[in-house]
């Protein structure tokens, strides 16, 4: 079972080898330097060559959703014109791609098309086209996957699903184009799996389930607890809020903090809602002092506002005034 449970780690830490020590090329046949793209038609300012690009530069009309809006993404190509692989190019299809819905697949897929022709000169852009074609292929084949598996919590199912993922991916895209689309994103699912198959190890206790997640995070290289990080922080506001949201108490909360962050960081987050707590009792005991005072009859406006400042420059310190104040 452990042998099991692990190979799919050991996946994502090959992959992460591509994703930190490739040479960020965009095909061995090219060692040149980086430049930015540019547009195939003249553009009268260095401003204009940047990207990326106003929505609006597109000729056909948009979805109000994103007009005036700017392309999430970026498209970069080297001193010979080839395009370089990266994360962003993947930014910029689904930028375009999350219009569907607004208006048709095909309507989409070609706007897609259209602003690589803007932006791009060959070979970037022949290059670039074939990135797309493939990874429009994957969305589909994707959900042709999707359906085959069952919606389940079966760990032996999820982790059967993100390998058949894998290796769909694998089919279809250079290893340099999946290492920059997938490669953050697969590292944070295996690792949610192996966490996953921590947490339900009936031989662990909650102490010793939120040290193996510690361990199992630790033993990842520091370039992948980085990745992880914003990962693991967002699925810990959403969790909370969810068990805030159920009637939670503080114990549940805590359960889940060792879960996802383990002893230590708990420890912290704890201590940051104590002092978050403090705060807020200071704060609610000067409100109710301040309204004390100015309910009093008899009193000056320039008397109550004196009065109030006073209570304000006893209760807290100078940079504690700002918060206050603001």
């Amino acid at each position: 079972m452990k042998a099991v449970i692990y190979l799919p780690l050991l996946g994502s830490i090959l992959l992460l080898g591509w994703y930190f020590t490739a040479d960020r090329q965009p095909a061995p046949r090219s060692t040149a330097p980086m430049v930015s793209a540019a547009p195939t038609t003249p553009s009268p300012t260095p401003e204009a060559q940047q990207l990326p690009a106003a929505v609006d530069t597109i000729a056909a009309p948009l979805p109000a959703s994103v007009r005036g809006t700017e392309v999430d993404g970026r498209l970069e190509v080297d001193a010979r014109g080839n395009l370089l692989i990266s994360s962003q190019i993947r930014h910029l299809f689904d930028y375009f791609l999350s219009l569907i819905g607004e208006e048709s697949p095909a309507v989409t897929h070609q706007r897609i098309r259209d602003y690589l022709a803007q932006q791009l000169q060959q070979p970037a852009l022949g290059q670039a086209l074939e990135l797309l074609d493939s990874y429009l292929a994957y969305q589909q084949q994707l959900v042709d996957l999707e359906s085959r598996f069952p919606v389940t919590d079966s760990l032996a199912d999820l982790f059967a699903r993100e390998q058949a993922v894998q290796r769909l991916r694998a089919t279809l895209f250079s290893r340099e184009a999946h290492e920059a689309f997938f490669a953050g994103e697969e590292i944070y699912n295996n690792f949610t799996l192996e966490r996953l198959a921590i947490r339900r190890d009936s031989a662990l206790d909650e102490q010793e389930k939120a040290q193996a997640i510690e361990a199992l995070r630790e033993s990842l290289p520091e370039e992948m607890q980085q990745l992880l990080v914003p990962q693991i922080h967002q699925e810990l506001r959403q969790q909370t809020l969810a068990l805030r949201a159920a009637g939670a108490d503080e114990r549940q909360v805590r359960e889940l903090r060792m879960e996802l962050l383990g002893p230590e960081a708990t420890g912290r987050l704890e201590a940051l809602d104590q002092q978050r707590s403090q705060w807020r009792q200071r704060i609610a005991a000067f409100n109710a002092e301040r309204e004390t005072i100015l309910a009093q009859p008899g009193l000056a406006e320039a008397d109550r506002q004196a009065a109030v400042n006073a209570l304000l420059q006893e209760q807290f310190t100078e940079t504690e005034r700002l918060r206050v104040m603001n």
